[in-house]
């Protein structure tokens, strides 16, 4: 062993042998040496840190499940012929039923719908009165219906919770029709407003049957001095509506007129136009047609809505004896059930003319 080199003795003490004090005399100067280049430098002080700004990265929004609810809805209303009103109603009465919950169309039971048919129906606690009529009730969960029944067919729902629920009620409707005497109070108006010849050419052929949105899609093609065409109506609904002469007679005054005042007349033009400087010579809105009517209700007192022209002009004209099936045709009705509120007034007219004829020449009855 005395004659080992070190790297052998250091060998054998890595494998566990006793040193002699000979080869601990050849070990540890390798030792000491070994230890000085392990050990750790003299600690130097640190630096302050410096810091850069960075630019903030916003992580993205994760999208709810529940925000896919309207999803659905744009692609509802997308697979229906439907008019720009019809789909504002429609999304209308729909956001009804969101605003109530936040659960996904898919998660949505029978139990939520009667619940949610009770929350329609509920009253004002202050006035004790309802919210809702029971109208408008029908219609958002009618709404509600059809929207499931098209989930349903387009397999984004497995079951229809609505079909369990029945809708309110509803006993027949009235028609809104103006006595003559106010019509005369309108059109006098119409011709004392701002823009006489346009307003007066307008409500002229309100009453002929025109939904207001129908009137404002017409364009000058649409007339051919006789009748008007209307190409764009609700839930498809266009035909042909003759004008009287009287009629006839104002809606040329104002095309003439409106060609004095600069307006372009092509076939594709608006029948009605805007004159108001922000919309000159656009077509008129809807919310134009309103506003038209909302002067003509602070000229005469009379408190009145456009759709009222329409129904003036169904139930005149059943009153005056035209079969009530050319009247559906001229003013489009696909449902026979809604056109009948016209018929009433008539059906009760008749009723006591025959009453009057039949009891009064021989005063059968005595009461």
């Amino acid at each position: 062993m005395k004659n080992q080199p070190a790297f052998f003795i250091l060998s054998m003490s890595y494998r566990g042998f006793t040193l002699s004090p000979e080869g601990w005399l050849i070990f540890k100067p390798f030792l000491v040496k070994f230890v000085s280049l392990v050990s750790p430098m003299p600690s130097k002080s640190v630096p302050e840190p410096i810091l850069i700004p960075i630019e903030r990265v916003t992580a993205p929004v994760s999208i709810s499940p529940t925000d896919l609810r309207q999803t659905r809805i744009d692609e509802f209303l997308q697979a229906r012929s439907l008019s720009p009103n019809s789909q504002k109603a429609y999304r209308q009465d729909l956001n009804h039923f969101l605003r109530w919950t936040q659960t996904s169309w898919a998660a949505v039971t029978a139990r939520q719908v009667a619940q949610f048919k009770g929350y329609l129906l509920r009253k004002d606690p202050q006035t004790g009165k309802r919210v809702l009529a029971d109208s408008s009730v029908c219609r958002i969960l009618g709404t509600l219906k059809n929207f499931y029944g098209w989930l349903l067919k387009t397999r984004y729902v497995t079951e229809d919770p609505t079909v369990s629920v029945e809708l309110p009620k509803l006993s027949e409707p009235d028609a809104q029709n103006l006595p003559s005497e106010q019509v005369e109070q309108i059109l006098t108006a119409a011709s004392a407003t701002s823009l006489p010849e346009r307003n007066l050419a307008l409500v002229s052929v309100l009453l002929h049957g025109l939904r207001a949105s129908e009137a404002v899609n017409l364009n000058l093609e649409d007339y051919d001095g006789q009748r008007l065409f209307i190409r764009q109506a609700k839930a498809d609904s266009k035909g042909i509506v003759p004008l009287a002469p009287q009629t006839r007679s104002r809606l040329n005054a104002y095309l003439t007129w409106r060609q004095q005042q600069g307006h372009a007349i092509e076939p594709t033009s608006p029948l009605f136009v805007s004159e108001s400087r922000r919309n000159w010579g656009k077509r008129l809105s809807y919310d134009g047609i309103r506003k038209v009517v909302e002067t003509i209700e602070q000229q005469t007192g009379l408190s009145i809505h456009a759709h009222q022209f329409r129904h003036t002009f169904a139930t005149n004209l059943v009153l005056q004896g035209m079969n009530p099936y050319h009247v559906m045709t001229l003013t489009r009705h696909r449902s026979t059930a809604s056109f009948r509120r016209y018929t009433k007034a008539a059906d009760q007219a008749a009723a006591e003319t025959a009453f009057y004829e039949t009891v009064e020449p021989n005063n059968s009855m005595s009461i």
